[in-house]
């Protein structure tokens, strides 16, 4: 549905970014690579466990005792198991002392050659004979447990080559006093129920590096499955991964450093050759990433003007959101919508709406507006043809987003064009945001609850509860047989709620 446009001063643009905030992106034990993390560290204490006849002793989790322990447990095990126990262990001892893979890597072979006078180790070649190999400069973890995995047979070797790397971490008392500690400690609340409880914080002191970087990856996740409810087409209608400045501009002169920055995406990317392009950057800060965020307002603006140079119609639109941007970083966020080339700026509930208007405004033509303009026409095509024209797409838009639509099978190609029934569900909610955004108006501040209100005009706009569905049918009649139960309707207005697409007042 073609969205009113309305352009809101930068105190609106304030305001609508702390009504429509995301503080988070969630708990960091709430992340799948946290339970990978948790059930890993929860079979290393269990395998250890194992190896020390539960925390009996100090002396049992000695560098000597795990190695010996460790051998007997893998033997007869098959390959795969023999590595899951080795890494669980190594993940163990790791964790209690401190130390680093990266560290041992270099410190490993130099303990071997050095302390123990061992420069090969054996390996069975393709004949199944034995042979000695020359022992490499770095030795990573898993090089090191496939050497052992690979010695099955040489029990002797295995105990002594795992006996010296476990030493290397496990160098002295103290350290074995750690693991006993905290192994002890583990196998108690086990026994009551507790382990998780004891481990969980570990991990997430453990995992917070890993996980807050794949954190940053999570709003251009959401975007990606956004557009794909609009009928973009991924790697043609938007790329999939960052697009540095340099491969865009060809043979056009700029600073090298300037080139480097990427552009998160470009719509339309590859599926139209000429015309207006939307440019998006994503920054999300949950926190105070100060130096980072003064470095992207610092180059925004040299960045901007060398890709106006190859796309002089380009639109810059910024994806901004966290509680970083609500308090520390507020400055910055001023900033960088008061820029002139910033045409506007979305966040993670906002962009269904914003960033379609954007496109709108390029005349870029989704599936989803096709499809509304079919519920509010009845699905003639030449009446679905004219709506469109009228909404200001042109002749060629129109016949390119009606052919990719047709051959993705959203719509059938006949004298009437029919929504595909696993789309029906995404249009009626969208059909309903899309009402809400053009025939709201100010909520007056006395008003009494009772309103839904979107983003994207003034800072509370929005159509009372009790008409949206009346006006939704009356703009779009075939609402009506695509909702197939009284209750449809109001799911759908649940959805856009749980959603955070629309709000109430």
């Amino acid at each position: 549905m073609k969205l009113q446009t309305y352009d809101e001063t930068l105190e609106e643009k304030m305001s609508e970014f702390d009504i429509w905030v995301t503080p988070s992106l969630g708990e960091i034990r709430d992340m799948p690579q946290f339970k990978v993390n948790l059930d890993n560290m929860k079979s290393g204490f269990d395998y250890m466990a194992q190896v020390t006849g539960n925390f009996e002793s100090v002396s049992s989790c000695s560098s000597s005792a795990l190695a010996q322990n460790t051998v007997r447990l893998i033997a007869g095990e098959p390959d795969d198991t023999k590595q899951i126990i080795l890494n669980c262990l190594c993940g163990v001892l790791l964790l209690v002392t401190g130390k680093t893979d990266n560290n041992l890597k270099c410190q490993f072979p130099l303990l071997l050659r050095n302390t123990y006078g061992m420069k090969e180790y054996p390996q069975k070649n393709s004949a199944g004979r034995w042979v000695n190999k020359q022992l490499p400069r770095t030795l990573q973890f898993d090089a090191v447990s496939k050497i052992i995995i690979q010695a099955d047979g040489k029990a002797d070797f295995q105990e002594k080559f795992l006996e010296s790397y476990f030493h290397l971490i496990i160098s002295d008392e103290t350290y074995a006093k750690q693991l006993w500690s905290l192994g002890t400690a583990y196998y108690s609340q086990k026994q009551i129920g507790n382990a998780e409880a004891l481990l969980s914080p570990i991990v997430v002191f453990q995992s917070r590096g890993s996980i807050t970087a794949t954190q940053g990856h999570i709003p251009e996740t959401i975007l990606r499955s956004y557009m794909a409810e609009w009928g973009l087409e991924a790697g043609t209608d938007y790329n999939t991964q960052d697009v540095e400045i340099g491969q865009l501009l060809g043979d056009i002169e700029a600073n090298p450093q300037i080139k480097k920055r990427k552009y998160d995406f470009i719509i339309p990317y590859q599926s139209r050759e000429s015309g207006a392009k939307v440019f998006v950057q994503s920054q999300f800060y949950a926190g105070d990433s100060g130096s980072v965020s003064h470095k992207v307002v610092d180059q925004t603006d040299s960045s901007r003007e060398v890709t106006l140079k190859k796309y002089p119609q380009a639109v810059f639109v910024e994806y901004l959101d966290g509680a970083g941007y609500f308090s520390s970083l507020n400055g910055d966020l001023r900033k960088m919508l008061a820029k002139p080339s910033t045409k506007n700026f979305i966040q993670i509930t906002t962009a269904p709406l914003k960033l379609r208007r954007e496109l709108q405004g390029i005349n870029f033509l989704t599936t989803l507006e096709i499809e509304h303009a079919i519920l509010m026409t009845g699905g003639k095509k030449v009446d679905v043809i004219e709506k469109l024209h009228n909404d200001g797409y042109s002749v060629d838009e129109i016949d390119t987003a009606l052919k990719a639509a047709i051959r993705n099978a959203v719509l059938s190609d006949n004298d009437f064009l029919t929504i595909s029934r696993d789309r029906e569900s995404i249009v009626r909610k969208y059909c309903i945001l899309d009402t809400i955004a053009n025939y709201g108006q100010p909520i007056p501040a006395d008003s009494t609850a009772g309103y839904l209100t979107v983003p994207g005009y003034s800072t509370y706009w929005g159509l009372l509860q009790a008409d949206v569905i009346k006006r939704a049918l009356e703009i779009a009649p075939m609402l009506n047989s695509l909702w197939r139960s009284h209750l449809e309707p109001f799911d759908d207005i649940q959805w856009l709620l749980e959603k955070g697409f629309v709000k109430t007042k």
